[in-house]
């Protein structure tokens, strides 16, 4: 019960601090990749644990966990991006939400 909830925390703080670095990019704030790589860490390892504590369900939703993980991952590229000074990390993320979209419809 208490692993559920701190994983919603962590879930709700990651999501908002990796849109409000986002948002912070666009208006070329000087530490927006910082807020991003924190709450990108923060979806990053949501997804890992989602992934490794997938044992008793079966072969489909284990697979969902991994592409989920795979796909977090372009997080720490546009964070990547981000601190180049590259606008490419607009790509990355537009690609990860896409996917997240994808992959919420066929989780159930």
């Amino acid at each position: 019960m208490i692993k559920k909830q701190l994983t919603q925390i962590f879930f709700i703080v990651g999501g908002t601090l990796s849109f409000a670095g986002a948002v912070a990019q666009l208006f070329e704030y000087s530490l927006a990749p910082y807020i991003f790589s924190l709450g990108s860490a923060f979806l990053i390892y949501i997804q890992l644990r989602n992934a490794l504590d997938n044992n008793n369900v079966d072969t489909r939703q284990k697979r969902l966990a991994r592409i989920g993980f795979f796909t977090s991952l372009l997080l720490a590229l546009a964070a990547y991006f981000m601190f180049t000074s590259s606008n490419l990390w607009v790509v990355a993320v537009l690609i990860y939400a896409l996917s997240t979209l994808t992959l919420s419809f066929r989780g159930n």
